[in-house]
């Protein structure tokens, strides 16, 4: 459902709006908020984080401007997920290794002269491609997810799965293939 759509809905019909809202969006944020949880929270907190991204997105929903409403879906459930993870870590006693891409994209937020419109539209692709990734369906998302937003190796991705890795490797020359046709559509 378009953005159009769900803001048409929520103004009628609010029950019926953040459902639409909820369908459209929810793997999106699932992946957003998995991707940083991963290894570091549990289940429920993946599903926790979810839902209060999708809270805070409908508390300041009259604040979204038109138009980028996946952008904001998905700054929410980022900044979420981190700070998830570090309760997480807490929790368990542990640190989080110090991810160099977290403190660049943390500081990019805070930088008031930094471009938005290419930001947004950075996370757009970025959100299209692991949409793209995860309707390859499982392993090979999984694979996809561990080789490229984790930077496993075969090995490493073979023990997570339960897979032997020249398999690991084999699925994932597949799977980059398959990829390709889906993501002709970004250039």
């Amino acid at each position: 459902m378009k953005e159009d759509a769900i803001r048409q809905l929520l103004a009628q019909a609010p029950t019926r709006g953040e459902r639409a809202l909820f369908e459209a969006y929810y793997n999106y944020v699932y992946a957003i908020v998995f991707a940083r949880l991963h290894g570091t929270g549990t289940r429920e907190d993946v599903e926790e984080c979810v839902v209060d991204t999708f809270y805070d997105v409908l508390a300041h929903f009259e604040d979204i401007r038109p138009g980028s409403l996946r952008a904001y879906i998905g700054t929410v459930a980022r900044n979420k997920a981190v700070n998830a993870a570090l309760t997480a870590a807490r929790r368990r006693g542990r640190q989080l290794p110090l991810d160099e891409t977290l403190v660049t994209e943390t500081m990019a937020d805070t930088d008031p002269a930094s471009d938005v419109a290419a930001r947004t539209e950075d996370a757009e692709t970025a959100a299209r491609i692991v949409d793209a990734i995860l309707s390859l369906g499982e392993p090979d998302a999984a694979i996809l997810l561990q080789k490229f937003y984790y930077g496993r190796n075969a090995a490493e991705i073979a023990r997570v799965l339960k897979m032997k890795p020249a398999t690991v490797r084999s699925r994932c020359a597949r799977a980059l293939k398959k990829l390709r046709p889906l993501l002709e559509d970004l250039r």
